[in-house]
């Protein structure tokens, strides 16, 4: 399997997601928005990775 260009923005968005949840990005802003913001990113991060992966697999099942 290669790596695919989301493969590379979801563990950047995940990453980013998890400095900005434990304040080392933004430790300025308020805990329940770096909480909202980051573990959003880290949501989507995931997303953005595993979803293309699972899509691909359901249609190979199909075959």
């Amino acid at each position: 399997m290669t790596i695919q260009p989301l493969d590379i923005l979801g563990g950047i968005m995940f990453l980013v997601g998890v400095l900005i949840l434990t304040g080392m990005v933004t430790p300025a802003v308020v805990a329940s928005q770096r909480l909202e913001t980051g573990a959003m990113l880290m949501v989507l991060g995931t997303a953005a990775v595993a979803g293309p992966r699972a899509y691909r697999d359901a249609l190979d099942r199909t075959e």
